[in-house]
């Protein structure tokens, strides 16, 4: 008996220092990953960017940002099929004290038919009103969120209306398009806000045949607002009378498509004006080409539109919006890691007017992992509030979150620093990983990634 012991004792000795040599190795390249690896901002390809381009990312590692977060509107009635509700494009706003919340709510498949917008407000930004129906769409139509807008004193909600199958086309070709005119019927929709007791009054029709992604920009006295129509042409349209009336200059070229794999623009998406300097007005430009992995840009010199140019600085996979911080800092949010797409979300902060950003933080969203899924934010909302920062935005297209953060530089690097989920996270949900891992990794816990990604 004594001998059998002494052969499994000899035995188990290597296995079991094999396994510990195994269980110190796994853990020193997890403690290399958080606080090296995980920490590198994402290294975009210089190719064809200019020198003096802005804006560039010069942040030389990315920070955690912890956020506080509450839930807007999560979970609903099952339809029919027993299917819950989507929600997605959610904008902020303060107004006579009221913070308001809008988002596109839908069932089924996004842009279609039936899509409603709904709002709720909150006195603090914390705790919400149970949300309501900002409009009905008119019948076999939808309508989809696009902001807030502010005029006269008054509050204005902004949405588009379509009709689902022709929605940006859908894939459809137009051979020739006057044999589809009346097909070609979005348009930009306006509320006014009458106050709690009356709700929402439909207003006007703002401009037809276009879709904008967020609120105009006002630059010296006048206001800007990048487009799209229903080709997803990119349009700059301009007004001096506040946003009353829109002149619309010519679509922007449409770039040569590059070849599959190779770098280049590839259906510029989502343009949002950056600013303005007397006759040039600068567009940024969501880039869907994922080989390229960077975000573009534009001018409009004299209302003409210039080449697109890539920027030194990682593509967004969703919406991506400026803003100007409490202290004067320029700001951009969005999903600013190409490898992950939308798994997480981005701080970017610049010190010198939006030029360069030398701050990238990672946005350590309270809540984002739940019931063992992580749940990718998309489409982000910012909003200033004093000291305070805002930020809205959809879980994987079913919940609306608003989370809060300082608004200042100095305090955001102050609160900044290791939050492990989510550096663990940019491992797990890498697109450079091999296929069977994603796989793994994306039934493990990165499923809202993979399915909207």
């Amino acid at each position: 008996m004594s001998a059998q012991r002494s052969r499994t004792r000899r035995i188990l000795r290597p296995a079991v220092r094999l396994a510990l040599i195994a269980f110190l190795a796994l853990l020193a390249f997890v403690f290399w990953y958080v606080l090296v690896a995980a920490s590198r901002p994402p290294v975009v390809n210089q190719e064809g960017v200019r020198p003096h381009a802005a804006p560039r990312l010069t942040a030389v590692e990315i920070r955690d940002l912890p956020m506080q977060c509450r839930l807007v509107a999560s979970g609903g009635e099952l339809n029919d099929l027993g299917r819950l509700p989507h929600r997605n494009h959610v904008y902020l706003a303060k107004h006579d004290g009221l913070y308001f919340a809008m988002f596109s709510y839908w069932y089924g498949s996004e842009d279609q038919p039936g899509g409603v917008v709904r709002y709720a407000t909150s006195r603090d930004g914390k705790t919400w009103s149970e949300p309501d129906k900002l409009s009905d769409p008119a019948p076999e139509h939808g309508i989809i969120a696009r902001g807030f807008v502010k005029r006269g004193g008054k509050l204005y909600a902004w949405y588009a209306t379509h009709t689902g199958d022709t929605f940006f086309r859908n894939g459809k070709e137009f051979s020739n398009s006057a044999e589809y005119e009346s097909d070609r019927n979005i348009a930009i929709l306006e509320s006014e806000w009458l106050g709690p007791d009356e709700g929402w009054q439909f207003s006007r029709v703002v401009l037809e045949g276009y879709l904008n992604n967020y609120a105009p920009r006002s630059f010296g006295g006048k206001s800007f607002m990048a487009l799209r129509d229903q080709d997803r042409q990119t349009y700059l349209a301009t007004s001096e009378d506040d946003g009353l009336t829109w002149q619309i200059g010519d679509a922007m070229p449409v770039p040569a498509v590059p070849t599959q794999g190779d770098a280049g623009l590839y259906l510029a998406d989502e343009p949002v004006v950056i600013g303005n300097d007397q006759s040039t007005t600068n567009v940024l430009l969501r880039n869907n080409n994922t080989a390229d992995g960077r975000l573009w840009a534009t001018s409009v010199i004299d209302e003409r539109w210039q080449e697109p140019f890539p920027l030194d600085f990682p593509s967004d996979a969703s919406k991506f919006v400026p803003l100007d911080l409490a202290d004067g800092s320029a700001a951009l949010v969005g999903n600013f890691e190409p490898d992950v797409h939308r798994a997480l979300l981005h701080l970017a902060v610049s010190e010198d007017s939006g030029t360069t950003y030398g701050k990238l933080y990672r946005l350590a969203l309270e809540g984002q992992y739940s019931e063992f899924v992580w749940r990718s934010p998309q489409y982000p909302h910012a909003l200033v509030d004093g000291g305070e920062l805002l930020l809205a935005f959809a879980y994987g297209k079913r919940d609306i979150a608003v989370c809060s953060a300082p608004a200042d530089a100095g305090k955001l690097d102050q609160q900044a620093g290791i939050s492990l989920v989510p550096r663990l996270f940019k491992g797990l949900c890498n697109r450079n990983m091999p296929r069977y891992l994603r796989l793994a990794a994306g039934h493990a816990g990165c499923r809202e990634h993979f399915v909207w990604g």
